[in-house]
């Protein structure tokens, strides 16, 4: 017997899969000053998931991507404050260019590349934002 999948519906809300979401930038600031930031990344990530929502992607996948993307705002915000301060004046989707490509995101620094559990979420991690990085407008 196979398992239906269950596809998001287009009017799901981002709080359907993260009840917390519009709360991710007051877990991910470390000062005052990454509050502001922090929001204009939630909102460049809202934007992307509404077409993840879209595009008919099972609703877990869609769970996995947004996992991974509140994982990438926490890390930008934790490097803006360990030695990055210059990228603060960065409109919100060139930051996140800074930290993502066509290829990989940021190598997170709590996981151990050694580990082949961990390295497989990593391997998640960077899908996500391989899928961001093509579907941001580039900075021209």
């Amino acid at each position: 017997m196979s398992k239906k999948k269950e596809v998001a519906k287009d009017n799901a809300l981002f709080t359907d899969y993260f009840s917390d979401f519009n709360d991710w930038p007051s877990k991910w600031v470390e000062g005052d000053e990454d509050l502001k930031i922090g929001k204009g990344i939630l909102d460049a990530f809202a934007v992307f998931v509404k077409s993840l929502i879209a595009s008919g992607l099972a609703k877990k996948t869609i769970k996995n991507h947004m996992s991974n993307l509140d994982l990438l705002g926490n890390e930008i915000i934790r490097r803006l404050n360990d030695g990055d301060a210059a990228y603060r004046k960065l409109a919100t989707n060139v930051l996140i260019l800074k930290y993502i490509d066509d290829e990989t995101g940021p190598l997170l620094s709590f996981w151990d590349p050694n580990d082949s559990t961990e390295l497989a979420h990593h391997m998640a991690f960077d899908a996500t934002c391989r899928k961001l990085y093509k579907f941001i407008p580039p900075p021209f």
